[in-house]
């Protein structure tokens, strides 16, 4: 794997800025290798997208430094670029679910016909490949990713860490937490899907400053991501179920049909009961308590104080004042 010992945090010995942009480097230039890779294409299209979502989720860290114009343009740059390449996606990670809803029943029948909906999933997959391979749209999308690598470096990060890192932390953990106490009263599924995306981005965001935190937030970022695994999982059923509900997905009889929908009706109460408890452990707080829980965790690490305000030249010197 490209990526398999990068680290998604800035380190001890780094200054804020230092670190920031040495994460997106890497995050875009291992993007442009995988959207130019030639083989496990399946893997590395997957790989992309999340490295899209966390140059997205640090956009979103840096929001109330750089700007709302700037953070507005270069976000809607990176959800382009990502729904370029969904559609390379998306049949993956149904015939991810399929696989496993497949090794979970006992329905010789039902099994059978999931076979042959995998199988329709796994060609229109390889369609999609075939597509986009002889588009040569692949290196037009590495010259993006590399452009915006280059945007980034445009931007000016010379705040303070202490006031635009903690008011988007506070921004993000309310955005979670309202999505979570409002799918508590409204029954959309997309309401599910939208949480998951806040809780990803909170997730990013204690990750990249790990090294500030105390072994609490450390553990909070775990059950984060539990938590944004179980809403994913809960995604791709329900897109499962419209497949079927809009009969573009395929089953022999209504028989098996119907038990296919116990199954994922069953599935889905199971995992909504789960998400909504993992929520009430995880989202018990205000956004101001939360905040300010961080801020003292902040404010009492070697991070806060690493604060610079140039950056270093081209050839490594260093104008820095500290």
């Amino acid at each position: 794997m490209m990526n398999e010992h990068f680290v998604l945090e800035i380190q001890e010995q780094e200054y804020f800025e230092e670190g920031i942009f040495r994460v997106l480097d890497k995050l875009h230039l291992d993007a442009a290798k995988f959207i130019s890779a030639k083989t496990q294409q399946h893997h590395n299209i997957h790989e992309l997208r999340t490295n899209l979502k966390k140059i997205r989720g640090i956009l979103r860290l840096l929001r109330h430094e750089i700007g709302e114009d700037s953070y507005q343009l270069m976000n809607s740059h990176y959800k382009n670029l990502a729904a370029e390449v969904a559609v390379l996606r998306d049949d993956t990670s149904q015939i991810e679910l399929l696989q496993e809803i497949k090794n979970r029943i006992k329905n010789t029948a039902v099994k059978k016909d999931l076979g042959k909906i995998i199988a329709q999933h796994d060609e229109a997959r390889k369609q999609a490949f075939y597509l986009f391979n002889q588009s040569g749209n692949a290196e037009n999308l590495k010259q993006m990713i590399l452009g915006l690598q280059q945007m980034m470096h445009e931007l000016s990060l010379t705040g303070n860490p202490e006031l635009f890192i903690l008011k988007s932390l506070k921004h993000i953990y309310r955005q979670a937490r309202s999505a979570f106490e409002i799918t508590g009263l409204l029954n959309d599924e997309e309401l599910y899907h939208y949480w998951r995306k806040q809780v990803k981005y909170l997730m990013y965001h204690l990750m990249l400053l790990n090294k500030a935190w105390p072994n609490s937030i450390r553990v909070f970022i775990n059950d984060l991501g539990r938590l944004a695994s179980k809403l994913g999982e809960l995604h791709d059923l329900n897109l499962f179920h419209t497949g079927i509900k809009e009969k573009r997905i395929y089953c022999s009889a209504k028989t098996q049909q119907s038990y296919l929908l116990r199954f994922v009706y069953k599935r889905r109460w199971q995992l909504k009961k789960h998400i909504h408890h993992l929520g009430e452990q995880y989202f018990t707080e205000s956004s101001d308590a939360f905040a300010m829980r961080i801020f003292n965790s902040w404010e009492n690490s070697v991070m806060s104080k690493k604060t610079i305000k140039n950056r270093k030249n081209a050839d490594g010197s260093c104008n820095c004042t500290y």
